[in-house]
């Protein structure tokens, strides 16, 4: 019997939120801001456009919420492009904290132990929280206080130090923890 096709399906974009603009405004005054940055002053909202149409360009409320609205005269697309930019880079730069996952056997020894530490210490000097668990198979889950121990030894030699945010705690037949690094 053949595999099933499946239908690709067009999904539109998310379509970014502008604020309102020109003929959208629906204030009978509102605060202007000149093309340069300078304040205008309250006028009514038709002197503002006629100011925006000899500037040949957009009328673009600023602050929404205000009394009187604050409006600005600039060009809309640039305006969208550089809240999409600073979106972007905003987004670009809480990126990166994540969860990084270490895990530990209950055998692990010498030389993957030595990794293992360097692994944690360079993930913490990263900005990263990282969560270190220990899998108990067969005849492993009965000693599970050797787990316990085998854990508290990892988490003194992690290079730099590091702190558990809690306990250690089980889960089925395994044991976790999340690390964050000690602050200086």
């Amino acid at each position: 019997m053949p595999a099933r096709r499946r239908r690709f399906r067009y999904r539109p974009k998310p379509q970014v939120k502008r604020p309102p603009a020109n003929d959208e405004i629906r204030s009978e005054t509102v605060r202007l801001i000149g093309a340069d940055g300078t304040q205008l002053g309250v006028v009514t909202i038709e002197e503002a456009r006629l100011k925006a149409a000899e500037a040949e360009s957009d009328l673009v409320i600023v602050a929404q919420k205000t009394d009187p609205p604050v409006v600005r005269i600039l060009d809309l697309g640039k305006h969208m492009y550089e809240q999409r930019k600073k979106e972007a880079k905003q987004k670009a730069k809480t990126k990166g904290k994540d969860i990084k996952g270490i895990r530990l056997g209950f055998k692990t020894s010498g030389n993957d132990w030595q990794l293992r530490l360097q692994q944690t210490a360079r993930f913490l000097e990263e900005g990263h929280k990282v969560k270190i668990e220990v899998r108990l198979r067969g005849r492993e889950r009965q000693r599970a206080d050797l787990a316990y121990k085998k854990m508290e030894q990892f988490i003194t030699e992690v290079p730099g130090g590091a702190r558990p945010e809690d306990k250690i705690s089980r889960a089925g037949n395994a044991l976790s923890v999340l690390l964050t690094a000690v602050k200086r």
